[in-house]
């Protein structure tokens, strides 16, 4: 569709796709409109990574790991799909109401005040302004995300806020979903994957024919409940799966230098994110290494850096980092790195107790690294679907934000 469209050359023509040029082509504009008219009622977009794990026929083995959709053309096609999906879903909603019919929503509450007033302090120290008030309004917080392109640590702030918002779930009360602006939303168009879809479906059908509803309200609530834990269950199940896969392919790649982008910190350490492979390592505080001996670090008070006790070295989250992939544990899906840092780099500097310098924020493209491509798996941490909601999703918008990340954010699906 992509290439028929014209968006990219990348993929093979589709015979299909070029026979139905004119009505893609409308189809298009139509979901142009659909996306500026929800950019302005508030919807958010967070830019979200998703890896694409690409298997041996044979073998089943994983022979590389890359970022899905990186491809703009391609991009433009899955949104023209995500927008019709999304208003599917929103006219079937705008129809329940009307006709006061129990269903199953999908619903998306605000965001949690004490997540929000952490995230504007990290805000203002990265030389932005956020009233955290404005983030009971998706109008002003999507105004803000809008403001904040091109900012070299928009990645940070994306990721931030994903992890301070509340995660989507199935309800039958309806109080609307933040992530999308939408005053009612509910999921429809996947009754071949969605349980909840399925129950929607025959609830539909039963009111256009003038039947009465299969199920009683008693038994809606508990599918909508059953329905939310299965989904957490399935996406922490497709986490382990896609971690495994990537420590398995990282297995030969041991030794291997890359480039890699500071993605979170914690007690543990620091997760860098690789771009080819797209894989996500844990660097432990003990293979921090500062070029001047041993040192101790520990994470700064709003969780934006890992700071040096003695050398001041404040290694930031968007910093980029030259590491070597130093082990993998295929039995806790991990892979570890050690940082490379030039012997006597830091006393270069002039590097004292907090004065020390800041590792290299993010400039270049991650993934030249050392002389090899380099490579992002996020295996616990963020890059398969996400799930926290915004505008996004799988095959949708509607499921890309949301989801536990390494760095314990969760991911939301709409």
């Amino acid at each position: 569709m992509a290439r028929a469209l014209g968006f990219t050359l990348e993929p093979e023509r589709s015979p299909e796709a070029e026979a139905r040029r004119a009505e893609l082509s409308v189809l298009w504009d139509l979901a142009s409109l659909l996306h500026k008219r929800r950019v302005r009622r508030g919807a958010l977009e967070l830019d979200v990574p998703e890896a694409r794990i690409v298997l041996d026929p044979k073998s089943g083995a994983p022979v590389a790991v890359t970022q899905r959709a990186m491809d703009p053309g391609v991009k433009k096609a899955y949104r023209l799909v995500e927008e019709l999906m999304l208003l599917a879903n929103e006219c079937v909603a705008a129809e329940a109401e009307r006709r006061t019919l129990p269903v199953i929503y999908r619903v998306h509450g605000a965001p949690d005040p004490e997540k929000i007033e952490r995230f504007a302090a990290v805000a203002a120290v990265l030389g932005l302004t956020f009233d955290p008030e404005d983030a009971l309004d998706p109008k002003k917080l999507a105004r803000f995300l809008r403001k904040a392109v091109g900012h070299p640590k928009k990645a940070v702030l994306d990721g931030l806020l994903l992890r301070s918002l509340q995660q989507a779930c199935y309800d039958t009360v309806n109080i609307g979903h933040f992530g999308l602006a939408s005053r009612a939303y509910l999921h429809f168009t996947s009754p071949i994957r969605r349980y909840p879809d399925l129950v929607v479906h025959r609830l539909l059908r039963a009111a256009l024919r003038g039947e009465r509803p299969p199920v009683d309200e008693a038994a809606l609530r508990a599918a909508a409940a059953l329905a939310s834990s299965r989904e957490r269950g399935s996406m922490d199940v497709e986490r382990q799966v896609a971690d495994l896969y990537r420590s398995i392919y990282m297995q030969g790649h041991l030794g291997a230098r890359f480039e890699a982008v500071v993605v979170a910190v914690g007690p543990m350490g620091l997760y860098a994110r690789i771009a080819e492979p797209f894989v996500d390592v844990l660097v432990r505080m003990e293979s921090l290494g500062t070029g001047t001996g041993a040192d101790e670090f520990e994470p700064d008070e709003l969780g934006l850096a890992l700071v040096g006790l003695r050398s001041g070295e404040r290694i930031e989250l968007g910093a980029t980092l030259e590491i070597a992939i130093e082990d993998v544990s295929l039995v806790r899906r991990q892979v570890y790195a050690r940082r490379i840092v030039a012997a006597g780099a830091h006393e270069a500097r002039g590097g004292r107790r907090g004065r020390g310098h800041e590792a290299r924020p993010a400039g270049r493209a991650p993934g030249k690294a050392a002389g090899k491509a380099a490579g992002k798996a996020p295996g616990k941490t963020r890059g398969t679907k996400k799930t926290r909601e915004t505008s996004g999703g799988r095959t949708a918008r509607e499921d890309r934000h949301g989801g536990r990340g390494r760095d314990g954010g969760r991911r939301k699906r709409s």
